[in-house]
């Protein structure tokens, strides 16, 4: 919840739906406020010395907050609370629960609340479609209720449980100009319009947008002198100026994208082992896996484990269609942010065309972001390339 602060600050927490990188409700949903109102302790996955989650107990409105169901984290703190212009964090903590009760993602749910708020502040859903729920940003009420009825595929509810993207198209009236998503997968709470490279691992991402894909930006700007050590040992060591995209950011980019995947691949946790601010640095990953395996692997061998599961995921994707197209952000995002310290800023579309030919070659795939049968074979996956064939 701190990263909430701090991402205010800076003008990169998202509040109603993109339309600006500043809430200026946020003390309320802090990490601070959260400390002295409803946080009870801290608990952890087994053996874990982070202890990252954090237990709340509080009320809304007669419904209890329970312990067990952890507390919000920063992406839902934003997307139940800022996206919404929502600033009540029992409120909140209430919708996190209510997503944890149905087994709801809460930056998609949160996100698609946003997306009919701004619906309805357009004009684009009337009293008469949302049911007389009057959804209007700031309103913890609506929030709550709409997340409800999305759990029970109530009302409005049954036609946003697919999510923003699919419920934009039934809205229609120009609904689609105001999905803030990827292929489908909404938007996390970090702003790509500031962190460039993270915007380049939103588009091209064959899962959709998500910001555990990859390092974040600051870790080769201005942070870079913390993490240099980590960062050399994956040949990163030219920090880049921030809201950059060159080619250094982008091999930053994929560097980073490579080594996430092989995390998600050796079924470990990224808020312990990463290149950056995490617990374990990627030099004691290679110890730990050889300690658990007895093979004597390098850091670059495996790293080509994450990059197997990418072409294989995007080999996937190109045989259901999926391409070059496909790789966007959404268009909302080419109007300025109003307000804070991103006041202005917009993605430029041409440069992350740019970025995306950088990218592919760097791959070893095509202009159309197809792995090229060279590229699988080095990777020992001609099975896959004969399957694309």
């Amino acid at each position: 919840a701190d990263v909430l602060a701090f991402q205010n600050e800076t003008g990169t927490l998202p509040t109603r739906n993109w339309a600006s990188g500043y809430f200026e409700g946020y003390e309320a949903l802090s990490g601070d406020t959260m400390t002295d109102t409803i946080l009870k302790e801290r608990d952890t996955c087994y053996a874990c010395v982070v202890r990252c989650k954090r237990v709340v107990e509080t009320e809304w409105q007669g419904h209890k907050v329970e312990p067990h169901y952890g507390r919000p984290e920063y992406e839902t703190l934003s997307t139940f609370g800022s996206y919404c212009g929502v600033d009540d964090l029992a409120a909140v903590a209430y919708a996190n629960q209510l997503c944890n009760m149905y087994g709801m993602d809460t930056i998609s749910c949160g996100a698609t609340v946003a997306f009919a708020m701004d619906c309805y502040d357009r004009g684009l859903l009337t009293p008469a479609e949302t049911g007389g729920l009057q959804l209007c940003f700031g309103s913890a009420e609506a929030m709550v209720r709409l997340t409800e009825q999305i759990a029970r595929r109530e009302g409005l509810g049954d036609l946003l449980a697919e999510g923003s993207a699919r419920a934009a198209q039934r809205i229609g009236r120009g609904a689609e100009e105001l999905v803030v998503a990827v292929k489908g997968s909404e938007l996390p709470a970090h702003m790509p319009e500031v962190k460039r490279s993270l915007g380049l691992i939103y588009a091209v991402n064959p899962f959709g947008a998500d910001h555990q894909s990859s390092e974040h930006d600051p870790a080769y700007e201005g942070d870079y002198e913390t993490y240099a050590e980590r960062m050399a040992s994956l040949g990163l060591l030219e920090p880049q100026p921030a809201f950059s995209l060159t080619p250094e950011k982008i091999k930053f980019a994929l560097y980073t994208e490579q080594f996430y995947s092989l995390l998600d691949s050796v079924n470990v946790c990224q808020f312990v082992y990463g290149p950056a601010w995490h617990l374990y640095s990627p030099n004691q990953l290679v110890d730990m896996v050889r300690a658990v395996t007895g093979w004597d692997l390098s850091l670059w061998e495996m790293m080509k484990v994450g990059e197997r599961r990418l072409n294989m995921m995007r080999a996937f994707n190109v045989r259901e269609g999926l391409g070059r197209k496909d790789d966007v952000l959404p268009a909302k995002l080419a109007q300025p942010r109003v307000g804070g310290a991103s006041d202005g800023v917009a993605i430029d579309f041409g440069e992350l065309e740019q970025a995306k030919d950088v990218y592919y070659a760097m791959c070893g795939w095509s202009q159309e972001g197809v792995p090229t049968r060279a590229r699988l074979e080095e990777l020992s996956l001609g099975w896959v390339a004969d399957l694309l064939a």
